[in-house]
């Protein structure tokens, strides 16, 4: 009887998935299926993001990451194989040369 009624209470909460969340001081973190945020480089649905040591999603910054330099737009997503002002990133990302 205890078995069943647990059983019950606990197919009644939601299943937790990684989501994006926003903080009380408006950053956006990703929120991992264990409740941490993630920390580093992030892939989903074939974008890639990069969050920093606190969780936080960088957006519309220049990283450089083992000595190579990505851009990450407005969004947050890495751009890949196009021109951010005068610079080129290849396809994955990295930052090539002017024009």
């Amino acid at each position: 009887m205890v078995l069943t009624i647990t059983c019950l209470f606990l197919s009644a909460l939601p299943v937790m998935a990684g989501e994006w969340q926003q903080t009380e001081d408006e950053q956006w973190q990703y929120i991992q299926d264990d409740g941490t945020p993630a920390i580093g480089w992030l892939e989903l649905d074939g974008k890639r993001y990069y969050l920093d040591e606190m969780g936080n999603r960088k957006s519309d910054y220049w990283l450089k990451d083992g000595g190579a330099w990505y851009y990450l737009d407005g969004d947050g997503v890495m751009a890949a194989d196009t021109w951010v002002d005068n610079y080129y990133v290849d396809e994955t990302g990295r930052f090539e040369k002017k024009r």
